[in-house]
Parts: structure tokens; C-alpha cells; sequence
């Protein structure tokens, strides 16, 4: 009995790990799972619009190099996103409100944008919701989940957002969403990487 009991206690936390390893993947799609494997940013937008309204479905998934543990060091902290991307200008965070403030502007965008987004502090892994109450996206809604696998993390987005009809034509949403949601996620992974 007593070997049993230094057996499961040898045993069972390495079949603990395994398990939240395999469930890391856990409903993402095959292709998807296999480009992230590869170190490579999976991300996809869906726009459409009718006469009044227009629409975004949003998704991106990332591994970063990294545990959780020291990936988060430096993209917990929102207030300093101006210092990792070219693209802010300014941000901040208000801890008790929950909210970030970041005001973007760049070649890249359609016009200098104020984001104004709740969200709490993610320090660890887990399901973090997110809601835009003012700006052009007023009304989005998301989750951040973040998720150890080995010695790396996994972060995957996703978002929707349908709201009164901008003066940017779908298609042209949909290529900004990917490639600003791109380039903020491999900066900030290489920037993070770096602690």
C-alpha cells in the first residue's frame, strides 16, 4: 500500500500536466492548431454590411515561446503598451475600472483611432472577457484565453462586434483587423520574449 501511495504520488502529477497539454488545443480547429505548432500567427476576420449596419467576426491564436509565467511579465502591463508598438502612441490602464486607453495612429490605419476597452489584468492563464463601451467599435465584445502548453503559452482572441455602418468598405476592414491584429501580436511576443 505504501509503494502504491509513492507511486500515485510520483505518477499523478505528471498525468495532471499531460492532460493540460493535450486540452490546450481543445476545440481549435486541425489547421489551425498546425499552423500556430509552426510559430506562425493564425488570424481571420469576417465583415459584412447592409445598408445601416456593418458587422466584425474576429479571431487570432498564437504560441508564444515563452511559460505564461514570464510571457506575461511584460503584456500585463497595458500602460506600457506605447513603449512595445509603434502603432500606440499612448496608453494606460486604470486598475480599478479595469480599463485600457490607447490612442493608435499610423500609415497603416484609416485614421488615428482612441480605444477605450475594459478588461482585467492578465496575469496568468484563463478566460479574460473584454467589452468596447466607447469609440468606433462601441459594443464589441471578446475573450482573451490563455492557456499553458509545455513550456510555452497559447493566447487566442476572439471577438464580434455590429454596429452602425463605418465609411470603411468590408473587404478593407478585414485586411486592416488581420494584418494590425498580426503585426500587435508578433510585436508584442518579440518584445515579451525579452523580459
Amino acid at each position: 500500500m505504501r509503494y502504491l501511495a509513492k507511486i500515485i504520488q510520483v505518477f499523478l502529477p505528471l498525468l495532471i500536466i499531460e492532460a493540460s497539454m493535450a486540452n490546450a488545443y481543445e476545440g481549435i480547429e486541425k489547421k489551425i492548431v498546425k499552423i500556430i505548432k509552426k510559430g506562425e500567427i493564425y488570424r481571420s476576420a469576417h465583415v459584412d454590411s447592409d445598408d445601416k449596419l456593418q458587422s466584425l467576426d474576429y479571431k487570432i491564436f498564437g504560441l508564444h515561446p515563452n511559460k505564461c509565467k514570464y510571457a506575461l511579465k511584460k503584456l500585463s502591463k497595458y500602460e506600457r503598451f506605447h513603449e512595445y508598438l509603434d502603432i500606440v502612441k499612448l496608453s494606460g490602464y486604470d486598475k480599478k475600472k479595469k480599463l485600457i486607453y490607447l490612442y493608435l495612429d499610423s500609415t497603416i490605419l484609416p485614421f488615428p483611432m482612441v480605444l477605450n476597452f475594459k478588461i482585467e489584468r492578465i496575469e496568468g492563464p484563463g478566460l479574460y472577457k473584454f467589452s468596447f463601451d466607447k469609440g468606433f467599435l462601441k459594443g464589441l465584445k471578446g475573450n482573451i484565453i490563455v492557456k499553458e502548453d509545455g513550456d510555452k503559452c497559447l493566447f487566442h482572441a476572439n471577438s464580434y462586434w455590429k454596429g452602425q455602418k463605418s465609411s470603411i468598405p468590408d473587404t478593407i476592414f478585414e485586411i486592416f483587423s488581420e494584418t494590425v491584429g498580426e503585426l500587435a501580436m508578433k510585436n508584442l511576443f518579440r518584445v515579451s520574449k525579452q523580459i
